[in-house]
C-alpha cells in the first residue's frame, strides 16, 4: 500500500472540481441562451463564451502549478498570454462598442477580419490565454544561463 495519497487526492479533487465547473457552466449557458432567445441580443452569449473559456483555461492551469509562489515568466505572458487575450477579447469588445454607438441606427457592422472569427470559434485562444496567464504568474522554471 502507498503511504502518501496526497497527490492522488488532489488530482481527484481537481477532476471533481472540473466536472462541477462544467456543469455550472452548462447551466449558466442555458440561462444566457434563454435570455438571448427572448431579447434577440447576441451580446450576452458572446461575452459568456469568452468568460467561460477564460475561466476554464485558468482552472486547467491549476493542474500544472506545483508551487504557489509568484515568479513571473515574462516571455510566456508577453508572447503567448497577451496576444491570445487580445485575439479572444477583440470580438466581444468590438461588438459591445459598435452596439453602444449604433443604438439609434439599425445597421451597424463589426470591424474584424474573417480569420479572427475562424480561430475564435471554439474558444481555444481564450482557454490558452487563461492557462498561460496563471502558469506565467506562478512559473517556477529555472532560468537557463548561457553565459560561461
Amino acid at each position: 500500500m502507498r503511504k502518501n495519497w496526497s497527490p492522488y487526492v488532489w488530482k481527484l479533487l481537481w477532476t471533481v472540481g472540473l466536472i462541477v465547473l462544467l456543469i455550472i457552466s452548462y447551466k449558466l449557458e442555458l440561462k444566457v441562451k434563454n435570455h438571448v432567445a427572448t431579447t434577440f441580443q447576441m451580446l450576452p452569449i458572446i461575452w459568456f463564451q469568452f468568460i467561460a473559456n477564460f475561466v476554464l483555461g485558468i482552472y486547467l492551469s491549476l493542474l500544472f502549478i506545483k508551487k504557489w509562489s509568484v515568479k513571473w515568466n515574462w516571455s510566456l505572458i508577453v508572447c503567448v498570454t497577451i496576444p491570445l487575450l487580445i485575439i479572444s477579447i477583440y470580438l466581444p469588445i468590438a461588438i459591445t462598442f459598435v452596439q453602444n454607438i449604433a443604438q439609434d441606427s439599425n445597421n451597424y457592422s463589426v470591424p474584424f477580419p474573417s480569420w479572427l472569427m475562424k480561430i475564435t470559434t471554439y474558444g481555444i485562444p481564450a482557454i490558452v490565454a487563461g492557462l498561460t496567464l496563471i502558469i506565467g504568474l506562478f512559473s517556477n522554471t529555472a532560468r537557463v544561463n548561457n553565459y560561461k
